[in-house]
């Protein structure tokens, strides 16, 4: 990723197309829809499981891509963008890991909806997304100020 203060206007471009493409996917397969959601998740009452073919949808876009940018790293080769790719380095499965694992699990059980769906629906106009948002930035806000300092 390009990190200097001059934003490239083909990272731009690429970033508004993947978003697009991914909040796109987001409403077709119903992400956005927490009934859904917690249809998959409901394995005993009545379990849904079309979301199981969203996620391996996923892996086999994403997949694929991973693995080609991880070989144009081993060659040295720059981002489109001319910056560096910027892949997650961590391996380890620290305490913080599975509690923030396993906040988020528990908040998208209870209500189906994790940040991603619930940003859509917060543009789309509903109010309980909205109150999700801000609440979900009070939670980034809090863990900036008490863990993470």
């Amino acid at each position: 990723m390009n990190t200097s203060n001059k934003t490239n206007p083909i990272t731009l471009i690429i970033s508004l197309l993947s978003g697009s493409i991914f909040t796109i996917g987001l409403i077709v397969s119903g992400m956005v829809n927490p009934e859904k959601v917690l249809g998959f998740l409901r394995l005993f009452h009545g379990w849904d499981p079309s979301l199981g073919l969203v996620m391996g949808g996923g892996i086999a876009v994403a997949m694929p891509t991973f693995f080609y940018v991880k070989s144009r790293i081993a060659k040295g080769e720059k981002a489109i963008d001319e910056g560096n790719f910027d892949l997650p380095k961590a391996t380890k499965i620290t305490p913080q890991l599975a509690i923030g694992s396993l906040i988020f699990g528990i908040g998208w059980g209870m209500l189906g909806f994790c940040p991603a769906p619930v940003l859509v629906t917060a543009f789309a106009g509903y109010i309980e997304s909205m109150i999700f948002v801000v609440a979900m930035l009070a939670g980034f806000w809090l863990y900036a100020k008490l863990i993470k300092n």
